[in-house]
């Protein structure tokens, strides 16, 4: 009986160390796992809060060439009257000097904001940010 006892605590133990074994390399997968899915979650945390990031500067943009656009629209109905005002009285148009330059600026600056706005929607790098 005395074997029998030796022999089961003999068996128990390296059922024991099998479960050691066994509970080890359940461990080492699931931190491997674990760490897959956080650099996972961290990689398309990032590409979202990007695109996230661009899309909002996309939007800004946008709202900047409206309110330049509107600006303009507004110069060039303010030359437009000063033109039909001078063609009926017959007499010279007024120095419309501050207007030619508000257009003149806020075309370039369109331009430059439409440029900016192409580079996000392509994906471009080498976008101008503010």
């Amino acid at each position: 009986m005395a074997d029998e006892m030796k022999n089961l605590e003999e068996e128990l133990e390296k059922f024991r160390k099998h479960l050691e074994a066994e509970a080890e390399k359940w461990l080492k997968n699931v931190d491997g796992e674990s760490d897959k899915v956080v650099r996972f979650v961290k990689e398309n945390t990032k590409d979202l809060t990007d695109t996230i990031a661009r899309e909002r500067k996309k939007i800004e943009l946008r709202s900047e060439i409206g309110e330049r656009s509107r600006t303009l629209n507004k110069a060039y109905t303010r030359l437009g009257e000063a033109y039909y005002d001078s063609l009926q009285n017959r007499r010279s148009m007024d120095d419309m000097s501050d207007v030619i330059a508000i257009i003149d600026s806020n075309r370039k600056l369109v331009d430059l904001l439409n440029e900016q706005l192409a580079g996000l929607e392509t994906g471009s790098d080498d976008a101008k940010t503010e």
